[in-house]
């Protein structure tokens, strides 16, 4: 299996879901970080009676010491991963989904199969090398055509599709083999 193949595969879902990740991705890492912030050891209220008493002694246990630096240590790589969803999404709404190139030069080429919900234009169906049949969203705001980015999808007649080998779910509309209703290329 190709390493970068699933990178690219990984980094696919934020790129082309772009307006999505950007709300979820500024929130949910400032809501892990003062998570990974407020991962102390507390104390239970017996605890802190039976400190106050002197009963028990005033520092923590190192367990709990240990579990509290784990829990921040992973919310805050947490943090680092969908923030890192948040950066590849922001770079796709300025550019396009930044994942397109890598998939059309490295991808297999396949024809997509006119489905009856094929008129919507919210899904692409193909069958790949490995004999599976997909059925994949369409984005419409991070449109996944290349070479040329700009292409609409409405009306075509014959999509051609690359997509990456091992990871079908990751794949770009081909403007210059593709063509719309009028027979004419997507691309322009």
């Amino acid at each position: 299996m190709n390493v970068m193949d699933s990178l690219v595969w990984l980094a696919n879902f934020p790129a082309t879901h772009a307006y999505e990740m950007v709300f979820l991705g500024a929130f949910s890492a400032l809501g892990l970080i003062v998570a990974a912030r407020q991962s102390v050891p507390k104390r239970s209220r017996l605890d802190q009676l039976r400190v106050e008493r002197g009963m028990a002694g005033p520092e923590f246990p190192a367990a709990s010491r240990v579990a509290a630096k784990v829990q921040s240590w992973f919310f805050f790589l947490l943090a680092l991963v969908v923030f890192s969803g948040f950066v590849i999404a922001i770079a796709s709404l300025i550019f396009g989904p930044i994942t397109r190139g890598y998939i059309y030069e490295h991808g297999e080429r396949a024809v997509a199969i006119q489905t009856d919900d094929m008129g919507s234009f919210e899904t692409v169906t193909f069958d790949a090398d490995n004999g599976h049949r997909y059925t994949l969203n369409l984005p419409f705001f991070s449109p996944v055509t290349y070479p040329d980015r700009d292409a609409f999808v409405s009306g075509s007649e014959d999509l051609v599709v690359r997509y990456l080998p091992n990871h079908p779910q990751a794949f770009v509309i081909d403007t210059r083999q593709s063509l719309d209703s009028w027979g004419e290329p997507l691309g322009g």
